[in-house]
């Protein structure tokens, strides 16, 4: 039997003895360690039996990244419950969906979001556990966290709720732990692989399986991290934050250290107070950092990987990064790599023994991509198409009705591949070049055109901050592409404008070439922190 066909449960305490001492999480100025950690988990286990949740019930977790929404994330997984996962700041009425739509007995909240709408959770009937920052510092140092730094709430009625410091009060009794590996035991809301809003539905054998596959490209391989640190900016909500921030990082005996919202200040504080071997994040998270002056000194000797998907890095970027780091002597360069919620996070990277320049890396353990075509037809190495997947870590399928759907998934070669809903190709070694997002693909007078070409280029020209670029309507070719430009601070815009449109006349063919450009103070983004290039 595979290490992976455990309950992640049971794959974060294999190596429990070895690492029960040593810091498990790091949050404000406090340290918790595995011993800490592991008592925490069984106290909200026994408190979510004592409530009546058992084997399959469904309890929703709304946290940022604080230290109860990992040990809150483990409990419901001891038990053998399936965890909820969403974004702490969407609206009540998406969340009351997601809730109602997976049945969702219990809602772990954060009562900064939760005042907004106390009432009306209440009155629709869902029970509601209140989580805070402060709930791990003292009363003492709980008084100046309330008095300086946050507002009280007036909406939250204790007596109508369950307190999380009440929880953590709760008496031990032994609690089986649930060993299933194939049960579905996260559900994950994203835009899915089609254009519609989708939840996957994964298992505990998807999350032991990235977390399998990642700790194996990392250069120490399975060797435990006690002593050094992961920097988790990515929220758990996040397949890519969950399974490979929180569920690698902890199960292999890392310091997470939880940075609640991001804040490129804040992460550069941590990078130069902390001992951080690995981060990992999206490129935003990282044009943020190396644009911070901060980023910079000899505490940047201290990483040894650093890991970026979850959309296309800006070659800008990760230039500004790879040096930085290597003239403050270190050997970490910023290595890009692809993946999917439905696959429970990256299945693909770049790394120091096997890279190339412009792709996402190699797929990464049992890991099968290949392209095809729209009728399902196999392409050969080299060929433009959709990239589809096959790895232990596919979902289930997406909860449907209560149900789970097979949509995207097709049958190739006596495996279950998924649609990944992305253009690209696969070279004959292996190597995937990602695109772009097929729904993002433009025809400009009948040419199918890549917005992200267009990106590249705009992005190396110097005083670009970011860009992004997206079809509008004209009125003799039907579309033309427009590009909105984030300058960065001081630049001289008419200057910049002339540098991007020569270097896109120069680099880019008629069709890729840009035909209006905007300049804005900012980019809206996702919840995930991606452009969102539908608001622009």
């Amino acid at each position: 039997m595979s290490i992976t066909e455990t309950s992640m449960y049971k794959y974060l305490m294999q190596n429990y003895n070895e690492k029960k001492d040593a810091v498990a999480m790091s949050f404000l100025h406090k340290k918790f360690t595995y011993g800490f950690l592991s008592d925490e988990i069984d106290r909200i286990a026994c408190f979510l039996k004592n409530q009546g949740i058992e084997k399959g019930d469904r309890v929703t977790i709304a946290l940022p990244n604080i230290p109860s929404a990992v040990s809150s994330f483990y409990a419901v997984n001891k038990i053998g419950a399936v965890a909820n996962m969403v974004h702490p700041l969407v609206p009540y009425e998406l969340l009351a969906e997601y809730m109602k739509d997976t049945g969702s007995k219990l809602l772990f909240a954060f009562d900064t979001l939760l005042d907004g709408y106390f009432d009306r959770l209440i009155e629709d009937g869902f029970r509601v556990v209140v989580c805070k920052a402060n709930d791990y510092l003292s009363a003492f140092e709980s008084f100046f966290y309330t008095a300086f730094g946050k507002k009280r709430y007036r909406q939250i009625d204790d007596i109508r709720c369950v307190k999380f410091a009440d929880v953590r009060g709760t008496e031990v009794y032994h609690v089986d732990a649930d060993e299933s590996f194939d049960d579905v035991s996260v559900i994950m809301h994203s835009s899915g692989t089609t254009e519609k809003s989708k939840s996957a539905a994964l298992t505990n054998k998807n999350f032991n399986t990235i977390a399998e596959n990642t700790i194996d490209i990392l250069p120490w391989k399975k060797k435990l991290g006690i002593g050094m640190a992961g920097l988790t900016v990515l929220p758990m909500f996040h397949a890519f934050g969950l399974g490979v921030c929180v569920h690698t990082y902890l199960s292999y005996g890392y310091d997470n250290v939880l940075i609640p919202k991001y804040s490129p200040k804040l992460i550069i504080k941590k990078l130069r107070r902390k001992n951080i071997a690995v981060i990992a994040g999206v490129p935003t998270m990282f044009a943020g950092m190396v644009a911070q002056k901060g980023f910079d000194g000899r505490h940047l000797k201290k990483l040894r990987f650093a890991f970026c998907g979850g959309d296309k890095l800006s070659a800008k970027v990760k230039t500004k990064f790879d040096y930085t780091v290597s003239k403050n002597g270190g050997e970490c360069p910023l290595d890009e790599g692809y993946g999917l919620t439905e696959a429970a996070g990256v299945f693909s990277v770049n790394t120091r023994a096997a890279s190339r320049e412009g792709s996402v890396g190699k797929a990464l353990g049992d890991a099968e991509i290949h392209v095809f075509d729209e009728n399902g037809n196999k392409l050969p190495p080299d060929s433009q198409g959709e990239l589809c997947l096959s790895t232990d870590a596919l979902m289930k399928g997406y909860i449907n009705g209560g149900k789970i759907s097979s949509d995207g998934f097709f049958e190739y070669g006596g495996k279950r591949y998924v649609r990944t809903g992305d253009w690209g190709s696969v070279d004959a070694d292996g190597f995937i070049y990602f695109k772009q997002r097929i729904k993002r693909m433009e025809k400009v007078s009948g040419v199918n055109v890549f917005p992200a070409e267009a990106e590249n280029v705009i992005s190396a020209v110097g005083g670009v901050r970011a860009c992004c670029v997206k079809g509008v309507p004209d009125n003799r070719k039907g579309t033309v592409l427009k590009a909105f430009v984030q300058a960065e601070e001081g630049a001289d815009t008419d200057k910049l404008l002339a540098a991007i449109k020569a270097e896109c006349a120069e680099k880019l063919d008629k069709w890729t070439n840009p035909k209006y450009y905007e300049f804005i103070d900012r980019f809206p983004v996702t919840k995930f922190g991606k452009i969102d290039y539908n608001k622009l």
